[in-house]
Order: structure tokens, then sequence, then C-alpha cells
């Protein structure tokens, strides 16, 4: 979004919490139309260059058996051949560099206010800075501030999905190289991706039938919460739960999709997850993100009355977001079968 506005001939200020551009998280997928848009940003070729050279899934049972695998590209392709994955931290210093120059970057700090005129949005930034500007695009995330402050309390907007996830760096041999190993019972799911020559995650999902009550920001608490759900299950969950206990960097949340009527109020427009999470399961969350902020860019671009422009957004995008958020039954199916016979039935299906 940064790179589009300042294209168009806009100040940029970009605000991250922060002290630099985030890094960490698990590999993202870069699919179908937002590859035309790495293309417009100049930035393809930098991505296929980074491409993952991940092969598959393999379908374990609780002995550590392969009982059948699943080739990247039969993986929700949209386009064989084409849809790339890479590193979340390769993707955000592509994006970084392209856009960094003439933007004016306020790290360690966020917005903790907006006050909206017929003009302009008054913002107040967590250093106490005062500062006005034309528009506020918010894409902080699910559990985005810039929302809260402007639509209303997250739970308005985010869908539970029964199902909570905890992903952190594991030891590399507990996984195959080039793989993810994955291994299911009707109610868990634990997962090693091991994506690339010095690096794999530890992914630990469980279902749940009722939200649980949790603080965000209690780490150690949250590690329990995960502990306790995989208690006495085979395969390699002991030494995940080992690597769980000891990772620096761990994080933990609900499966959720943000569901909003309009992404847009006033001159405060949301952009991502922060307003229209598809969660993890439908694999399409950056895709999705780099879609909208194009488009939304786009509007603004084609159109003086920034009204219109976002009726524009609203409108076009809204059936892109609504048919890829659909998907995430299917994609829980996938991963998670609701029965044992379920399990098998898919196992011995990828053989």
């Amino acid at each position: 979004m940064a790179y589009w506005m300042k294209r168009y001939g806009y100040q940029v200020t970009v605000v991250e919490i922060g002290p630099a551009p985030r890094m960490g998280g698990s590999p993202i997928d870069v699919r179908g139309d937002s590859l035309d848009t790495a293309k417009r940003m100049g930035i393809l070729d930098a991505i296929k260059a980074a491409k993952l050279p991940s092969v598959g899934l393999e379908f374990m049972n609780a002995a550590g058996e392969v009982e059948g695998i699943k080739r990247v590209e039969e993986i929700g392709a949209i386009r064989p051949g084409e849809d790339t994955e890479i590193r979340r931290d390769d993707l955000v210093n592509i994006l970084y560099e392209n856009a960094k120059g003439g933007i004016d970057y306020r790290f360690n700090n966020r917005v903790v206010d907006l006050t909206q005129q017929e003009d302009a949005v008054t913002v107040t930034f967590q250093d106490g800075t005062v500062e006005k500007y034309d528009f506020v695009i918010g894409a902080d995330g699910i559990h985005s501030g810039v929302r809260k402050l402007a639509f209303g309390p997250e739970e308005q907007f985010a869908h539970f999905l029964n199902f909570y996830f905890s992903v952190f760096p594991t030891d590399t041999s507990l996984g195959k190289k080039n793989y993810g190993q994955i291994y299911t019972t009707p109610t868990n799911l634990a997962l090693v991706y091991f994506y690339n020559e010095d690096y794999a995650d530890g992914f630990l999902t469980f279902k749940a039938k009722e939200k649980i009550s949790y603080n965000r920001y209690d780490i150690d608490a949250q590690k329990r919460l995960v502990i306790d759900a995989f208690e006495g299950l085979g395969w390699k969950v002991p030494q995940l739960i080992d690597e769980l206990k000891k990772a620096d960097t761990f994080y933990f949340d609900q499966g959720c999709q943000i569901k909003m009527p309009a992404w847009t109020t006033g001159r405060v427009a949301l952009i991502g997850d922060a307003g229209y999470a598809p969660a993890f399961p439908t694999g399409m969350g950056s895709t999705l993100a780099i879609q909208g902020a194009t488009v939304l860019a786009d509007a603004m671009a084609e159109n003086d009355q920034y009204e219109v422009a976002f009726q524009q957004y609203n409108e076009t995008f809204r059936p892109t977001v609504e048919a890829l958020q659909a998907t995430v039954y299917d994609g829980l199916s996938f991963l998670m079968p609701e029965t044992q016979e379920a399990i098998n039935i898919r196992n011995k299906g990828t053989q």
C-alpha cells in the first residue's frame, strides 16, 4: 500500500510498533492475481528468485511411518507452476527495499487515537506526537488497533473457527528437508515444516468447541494451553513440546476470520487481515492482502473523490474476499478431518 500511494503522489507515513520491519513467521504464498501485482511493482523476479524448493506434505502415523504424500502443486494451486512460496522475511525485505525511499517510517510507535474531520484525520501516536493526515489505512493485522479505534471492538468482526494454533521455531532434525510432515488426530494437528537449509517451524493446532479465555500477553500461559491440549499424543509431539517450552519466538492465536460490512469509514480504510483475514487454512492471507492494497490504491488514483474510491473498493473487491474466505472449510477438512476414518481416507488417498 505504501508503495502504491507514494507512486500515486501521496506523502506516506508508515507506523510500525517494532524497532524495524517485522520479521519471523512461517512461509507464505504469493498466488494468482498477486503475481500480476508483483510484476507491476517490479518485484516478481526477486520473489521468484527466493522461491522455496518445497516438495510437499507427508502424512504420518503415530509410529512415524509415512502414510501418504501430497505435492506442492496439488495443494490449492491457482496458477500451477507460477504460484510461489517464500519465506516471510524474504518477502518483507523485498517489499521494504522496493518502498522505503521517500517514505517516512515511524518505528517503535503506534496509533493510539483517531479523530476524523471533514477534510482530515487527526492521529495521536504513542510517543505523544499529534499530526493530521488525509487518510489512514489500517494494515495492522487480525488484532488491528486502527480497526478498534475507527470501527469498534474486535468481537464484532472476528468469527471463531473452533480451533487454536501455535507456531514456533524447531530443530531441523525433527523434520524432513523441503517437506512438511503432518500428524493428525480428530482433535489435534502437529506439523514440522523444514523449509530451508537452516529453518524449520513447528505447528501445533487443536480444536475447541468454545472460545478460551486467556491473556494475549502471557506467553507462558499460552504455552500451557498448547501443552495440555497435546498431552499423551504420539509421533514427534513430545519433542515438539520440548521445543515449544524453550522457544523464544512463539505465536499463539485463535483460528478466526474477520468479516465486516464495510472496510471504510470516513477517511479510514482497512486492508489485509485487519479487514478480511481469511485464516491460515485457506493459504491466501498474503495474496488477499496484496490484492486488496492494490485495488484500494488504484481506486484512489482513478477517482478524485475518495468517497467514490472507497465505495469502489468495498464493492469490487468483496466478491473476491468472500469467495476466498469460503474456502476455509475445505482447508480445515483437509488439514483436520473430523474422524479417524476420515484421516485414514485422506492419508491413504494421497499415496
